[in-house]
């Protein structure tokens, strides 16, 4: 369970994520490039077959390892992030 006391956590996290100066790229990939990127996340792909038409663009942004669909934009360092303060958090439903 996600609670306060894993906010000093993820905040350390950040601080040392910014000061390593990661880069974020932009992808532009077909629709079935993503869905091929995304074959295991059943939710991506949900969101790739509801709403991208076929034929058109699907835009990812890729940070390490990490590739995730976003319309953007993102800053281009993540060492232009100079503080973060987790204050709550809450639950999210799949399309509810």
């Amino acid at each position: 369970m996600f609670s306060e006391k894993n906010y000093p956590t993820i905040e350390k996290l950040v601080k040392k994520i910014s000061s390593e100066d990661q880069k974020f790229l932009r992808l532009i990939v077909t629709k079935e490039e993503a869905l091929e990127l995304f074959k295991q996340n059943p939710f991506k792909v949900a969101t790739i077959t509801g709403k991208i038409a076929d034929g058109k663009s699907v835009t990812c942004y890729k940070n390490g390892e990490l590739v995730d669909l976003c319309t953007g934009p993102h800053i281009p360092t993540t060492k232009l992030i100079k503080g973060l303060k987790v204050m709550k958090n809450s639950a999210a439903y799949w399309l509810g």
